[in-house]
C-alpha cells in the first residue's frame, strides 16, 4: 500500500476510537492554503514527516519567522522518548554569531515541562515568552541578539 493510504487508513481508525475529536482530512496543498488563509481554523495538525516539515515551515512563517516555532513529536503511550525542539533545529550556520531567535527553543523546553507533567513552569515559561515578546523584544528578525532575548526571558521569569 502507498503510504498516504495506509496513513489515512490509521488515521480513521484512531479517529473511531476518539468519537469526542473532530478529525477532517486535507490534501497536504489544500491544508497549506488553509494554514495561510485561516490559521485560526485550525487546533491540531497530524502529518506524516514529510508534510509535517513543510507545513510547520509554513506555520513558522505565519508566526513571524522560524525563529518562532516550538515543535513536539509526543510519544502519546510512553514506551519511547518524546522530542522537543526549535522547529529551525540547531541553526548550524549562525551558530556563535548570537543572531538566533531562542525563543522557539524556551518555547520547546516549556512544551517539554508540560508533557513531564510540570504545568506550572511550563506556564511561567510560556507567561514570560509573552510578556517579552509583548514588549517587542525578539519580534524582529535580526534586530535583537540572542542573549538580549534570553536576559529579557529570564528577567520575565523573575
Amino acid at each position: 500500500k502507498d503510504s498516504m493510504v495506509f496513513w489515512d487508513e490509521i488515521t480513521r481508525k484512531l479517529a473511531a476510537e476518539y468519537p469526542d475529536v473532530t478529525v477532517t482530512s486535507y490534501h497536504v496543498d489544500a491544508l497549506a492554503a488553509r494554514m495561510i488563509m485561516a490559521p485560526d481554523s485550525l487546533d491540531v495538525v497530524v502529518a506524516s514527516n514529510l508534510f509535517g516539515d513543510i507545513l510547520t515551515d509554513i506555520g513558522a512563517a505565519i508566526q513571524g519567522g522560524l525563529g518562532y516555532a516550538a515543535s513536539a513529536n509526543i510519544n502519546p503511550d510512553r514506551s519511547a522518548p518524546s522530542m522537543f525542539e526549535p522547529v529551525h533545529g540547531s541553526a548550524p550556520d549562525i551558530a556563535h554569531l548570537g543572531i538566533a531567535n531562542p525563543i522557539a527553543t524556551i518555547w520547546s523546553g516549556g512544551m517539554m515541562l508540560e508533557h513531564l507533567g510540570e504545568r506550572a513552569a511550563a506556564d511561567r515559561i510560556i507567561k514570560a515568552l509573552e510578556a517579552t515578546t509583548a514588549r517587542g523584544i525578539g519580534t524582529s528578525a535580526g534586530k535583537d541578539r540572542t542573549d538580549a532575548i534570553t536576559a529579557a526571558v529570564v528577567a520575565a521569569l523573575s
